[in-house]
């Protein structure tokens, strides 16, 4: 079977049969078209992991902010753990760093929906377009009401 039709058929096949060309240093056997689509895929894939980490900080962010009423621990360690989601993704792709304004705007619409889809209140309600900046939401103590003992 020759390389391209295994990328076809089993794409598991392909990748160890890839590594072990690699391995050996074997540049002509590549199945470079192919090699070059699915490293294109995985740099796709980093950046929707951070629009979608974005989403969910954004979501929850837009709740406390709208809904201060109904604030709780779930909502504050979300919050949490989506900043140290985004700050480590970062960390190991600092190259996704050009590109945070973009993901910002990309994930606001999934963070609005997701701040729609668990409160009640209306779409109007919420802004636009994006109102925080990058770092504002990346900072731990953006719109985190620390008086209350939700650690």
């Amino acid at each position: 079977m020759d390389k391209n039709s295994l990328y076809e058929k089993d794409f598991y096949a392909w990748t160890q049969w890839h590594i072990q060309a690699l391995s050996n240093r074997t540049a002509a056997e590549l199945d470079w078209e192919n090699l070059q689509k699915e490293l294109e895929s995985l740099g796709k894939q980093e950046y929707r992991e951070l629009v979608s980490r974005l989403a969910v900080l954004l979501g929850h962010l837009l709740k406390w902010e709208s809904q201060p009423e109904s604030r709780c621990r779930s909502w504050f360690l979300t919050i949490r753990e989506q900043r140290r989601a985004v700050r480590r993704h970062l960390k190991r792709n600092p190259s996704l760093g050009s590109l945070c304004q973009d993901a910002l705007e990309d994930g606001f619409e999934g963070g609005v929906d997701l701040a729609l889809r668990e409160t009640q209140l209306p779409l109007r309600v919420f802004p636009e377009k994006c109102p925080y900046r990058f770092e504002e939401i990346l900072n731990d103590h953006f719109y985190c009401d620390t008086s209350k003992d939700w650690e």
